[in-house]
């Protein structure tokens, strides 16, 4: 009788009785299982900060994986294989627009044969009127490669292919009208589903972690990696809405990491912050500075294979580790410790041994951190990619604005 009575009552009351209605609506939850995707690349071993001009930096092979799962878009659903990258803003997905061969190889976007697919004229949500020819597209560059597209809303529903039941959103992404060949002509995926904040969207509207925290998503803005050991027998996988305890190892507990929100919502990464590195437990100060709470950001990117910091930083880290060109000394190498800041003034210590930081083969070893030049406003920031995630089970929060490892 509840239901009936808010419709019969006075209107402040039947206001106020289905406003907790709706609020005691239970939020949906799915998992992704994620396919994997293995190449190889051959990076550089950074030279020792002592080293001749003349020196030769020597090239190691690394293998490098791609994380993705299929979503469904539009009505009739469409299938599309995608990447979950944090270190990203925007869904991209390839179109019929899009008619060279790099596209044709992929599954590609029909707003023709979706009923609920939106044109839009402008990333502020304008929707592109009957005839009109005139609208704004984006360019976005990933890594070497190049794409181009233009802005569209559809359903976006998970679980199709995977599971009995779907749990379906809405979200504006970019319908890819042109790309480089390389590199994603090789990619077994469609397209990127980005899982970062903000700063790296196109526009608020473009950015799924917005939507989920709005008011009318069914989702909280919550979600979970799981990225297994290279050499488990267990599946990779992304969960929305919640968390998996059994995914948390026995007899540990989630630590939970503060995120600066305006700095982080504003550069478009989950930021956490961190105190300094150690190696074998030695502080290398490299987040020092004239301030008494000297403090380095860091990104957790689920899209990166490689962490990365600035040229000095990892030039400080590679002297530290002592990494002999030849990898004879591989048995003596140090543990590395990432001091990082916990809720209520705590810490936590991210460690990390040489078989996490080191890709070892008959050629000799090649170290998962690389040097990157960052643009000045991203400032002293470190990306910490993989070869951490593959070791600690992360949750994403953006209702608390936290991050759990």
């Amino acid at each position: 009788m509840a239901p009936r009575f808010c419709t019969l009552a006075l209107p402040l009351l039947a206001w106020a009785c289905c406003l907790r209605l709706a609020s005691a609506k239970k939020k949906k939850s799915f998992t992704v299982p994620l396919q994997e995707y293995v190449s190889l690349i051959a990076v550089p071993v950074p030279l020792p900060s002592n080293a001749p001009a003349t020196a030769h930096r020597v090239r190691r092979p690394l293998h490098v994986t791609e994380y993705y799962g299929k979503i469904a878009i539009g009505k009739p659903p469409q299938l599309f294989d995608v990447v979950f990258d944090t270190g990203s803003g925007n869904i991209v997905l390839p179109t019929v627009k899009c008619t060279e061969e790099v596209c044709s190889r992929h599954r590609r976007y029909r707003s023709q044969t979706s009923s609920t697919s939106v044109q839009l004229a402008y990333e502020d949500d304008t929707v592109l009127a009957a005839g009109q020819t005139d609208r704004d597209t984006t360019s976005i560059t990933y890594g070497t490669g190049k794409l181009t597209g233009e802005y569209i809303r559809d359903g976006i529903c998970f679980g199709y292919g995977v599971s009995k039941s779907q749990v379906c959103t809405k979200a504006d992404f970019l319908g890819v009208t042109q790309e480089s060949k390389f590199p994603f002509i090789e990619l077994p995926f469609d397209g990127i589903f980005g899982l970062g904040l903000a700063g790296l969207s196109t526009g608020p509207n473009f950015n799924f972690v917005n939507r989920l925290s709005s008011n009318t998503s069914d989702i909280e803005p919550v979600f979970a990696v799981f990225l297994r050991h290279m050499e488990a027998d267990e599946d990779s996988e992304i969960t929305f809405g919640t968390w998996r305890k059994e995914r948390i190892a026995q007899g540990t507990k989630i630590t939970w990491l503060p995120i600066p929100r305006d700095e982080a919502e504003d550069k478009g990464y989950w930021l956490v912050t961190m105190r300094d590195v150690f190696v074998a437990g030695k502080p290398l100060n490299l987040c020092n500075d004239e301030g008494e709470n000297s403090r380095c950001q860091v990104a957790m990117d689920t899209g990166s294979a490689l962490s990365m910091a600035s040229p000095y930083q990892i030039s400080v880290l590679m002297d530290a580790i002592g990494l002999q060109s030849d990898c004879k000394n591989y048995d003596k190498l140090p543990t590395l410790t990432f001091l990082l800041d916990a809720t209520a003034g705590g810490s936590f210590e991210l460690q990390l041994k040489p078989e996490d930081y080191l890709e070892r083969s008959d050629e000799g070893c090649a170290p998962s951190f690389q040097p990157l030049q960052l643009p000045p406003n991203l400032g002293r920031m470190w990306v910490l990619g993989q070869s951490l995630l593959r070791k600690y089970y992360s949750i994403y929060d953006a209702r608390q604005w936290r991050v759990g490892l």
